[in-house]
């Protein structure tokens, strides 16, 4: 297995990337466009899954959004999801430019938030998307603000109309229960805390626009439109997830397949539960040809 550091153009800027080619496979293979989390980088987990794929045989790419980790972007952590959902349009276009592979044969995996735009993408072209994993998806933004505190919310309110009106201001990703953040449910915080290696870009802040529409993002509606193989995953202890939308988007896809884990949001990156659903995500894409080990 080798990694590449690369970049690829995306609207006004370029997203950084890391590509990781599997060892020893001859000819043009499927390739896995990685799509993280809210405000999370490409150092903050996908490069552990992408590794483990690309041993079993498939490249990965992983990627930041614009404005986000090591990719182009001022202010630094402007979320927009017009923007995040270009950057993976163009990161998929970037790997079916790529030598050596398949371009008929583009996987989409994404964990939490990442799955709105993932989802959305691959019921745009349900035809040119070989499969999908799904890896704790966060795909029903009602259940999740209805979650919320209604404090954190209300005194979000304030910021996210000045951000939407266009002055820049952000807030805390998480924080701990009763804090403003947009992620203060008990655990998350430390979730972040473990999840996010030593040395990672990751700021804890966002501008917060979007949570002005948080609630209307419920891409498990689009699973009939979903014709490839897809694979879904949910966790018992799992807080920041609704796990109903998780479910509903595995059993209303044709070919969905769903695995229930004994993790929580966050472990799901770490030591061993992070080797065993990376095994099965790696055992999915070979069940469907989509691997060359």
């Amino acid at each position: 297995m080798e990694r590449e550091d690369l970049t690829f153009p995306s609207g006004d800027g370029r997203c950084a990337a890391w590509l990781y080619r599997p060892a020893g496979v001859d000819g043009d293979g499927p390739c896995v466009v990685m799509a993280n989390g809210f405000s999370l980088t490409r150092h903050d987990g996908p490069d552990r899954y992408a590794e483990r794929l690309a041993a079993s045989g498939v490249a990965a790419l992983a990627f930041d959004y614009r404005h986000f980790g090591d990719s182009d972007g001022e202010p630094r952590q402007r979320f927009r999801t017009g923007l995040q959902r270009e950057d993976l349009r163009s990161a998929i276009a970037f790997a079916r430019s790529l030598p050596g592979i398949d371009a008929d044969r583009i996987v989409l995996w994404a964990y939490s938030f990442g799955c709105v735009y993932t989802v959305q993408q691959a019921a745009r072209e349900p035809e040119g998307i070989a499969a999908l994993i799904a890896l704790a998806p966060m795909v029903d933004g009602f259940a999740r603000a209805l979650a919320t505190p209604p404090k954190a919310l209300a005194l979000s309110m304030p910021r996210a109309v000045a951000d939407a009106l266009g002055r820049h201001t952000t807030m805390p990703v998480t924080g701990p229960p009763g804090s403003v953040a947009a992620m203060p449910l008990a655990g998350e915080a430390d979730g972040f805390a473990r999840a996010v290696p030593e040395g990672s870009p990751w700021r804890n802040e966002f501008s917060p626009a979007i949570l002005l529409t948080f609630a209307a993002l419920q891409p498990f509606r689009l699973a009939h439109r979903l014709r490839m193989p897809l694979w879904v995953s949910v966790g018992e202890h799992d807080v920041s997830a609704p796990r109903r939308g998780a479910e509903r988007l595995a059993e209303g896809a044709p070919r969905g397949e769903l695995f229930t884990y004994p993790y929580d949001h966050f472990d799901i990156f770490l030591g061993e539960a992070q080797e065993r659903i990376a095994g099965d995500q790696a055992a999915f894409l070979r069940r469907h040809g989509l691997s060359a080990a």
